[in-house]
């Protein structure tokens, strides 16, 4: 049994209602699970008014510690970053450096590769929350609608078994194409997708039946690409190019 801990800190730069702190954790057990603790609080937020914490679009209670079991696939994952995390020796943090502190193996340290960590941290947050059923697995759900096409892209992933599967329908001709992919593609997959705007008031809630191309991204909405769903063609490029329809 290996045990470990992961402290974060935001850098005292950061005002509230955004500065929080985060610490993690985590034991290695016999049957390759890991057990998680994760609890973040916020910090400084008696310095400021309810009204400006809402307006940012948090609340008064966001403080959380969460605690559960992940699969083998992340006890791996957890475990060989760990393993391969080096120290970076700072004498002393700017106001612009954010607060790391690694336990493992006897060892306690600020890691070199701490921007990788940060992206961690919110994958095993999203993994948790999914594992405790606070949040579902990821939905994407493309349409595209035109003269002689009518065709869906589904894209399903799990953020607490580090799973994506594509699914591609041609809905004219009645074919279906299911792909895994490698669960690195998920990022490219999302930044993709949110780099544009969502508006809601000018989504629809019906399954669209206009030409055009159209999103939902797991609510009750339907986003139109150039009306409700500002975002480059580009980007919607990028993602049929790797998931065609």
């Amino acid at each position: 049994m290996s045990i470990f801990s992961i402290k974060f800190q935001t850098a005292d730069s950061i005002p509230p209602p955004f500065a929080h702190a985060i610490e993690v954790k985590g034991t290695f057990v016999q049957n390759q699970e890991i057990e998680i603790s994760f609890e973040q609080i916020y910090l400084g937020r008696e310095l400021i008014s309810l009204d400006e914490i809402e307006e940012e679009g948090f609340t008064e209670h966001d403080d959380f510690i969460i605690e559960s079991t992940l699969p083998k696939v992340w006890s791996d994952f957890v475990f060989g970053n760990l393993k391969s995390s080096k120290p970076l020796k700072i004498k002393e943090l700017n106001e612009f450096q954010d607060f790391w502190e690694i336990d493992f193996e006897g060892k306690n340290f600020y890691p070199e590769n701490h921007e990788n960590w940060k992206y961690i941290l919110e994958e095993l947050q999203q993994a948790l929350f999914e594992k405790k059923e606070v949040e579902k697995p990821l939905k994407l759900s493309f349409l595209k609608i035109s003269f002689n096409e009518n065709s869906t892209l589904l894209i399903h992933g799990s953020f607490a078994n580090r799973s994506l599967e594509v699914i591609s329908e041609d809905n004219l001709h009645n074919r279906q194409n299911k792909k895994i992919l490698n669960w690195s593609e998920l990022n490219f997959i999302l930044k993709n997708t949110f780099a544009g705007d969502f508006n809601s008031e000018n989504a629809s809630n019906k399954i669209p039946s206009g030409e055009g191309i159209y999103i939902n991204i797991g609510d009750e909405f339907w986003y139109e690409f150039g009306k409700s769903w500002l975002i480059s063609p580009n980007k919607i490029k990028n993602i049929f190019k790797f998931y065609q329809f």
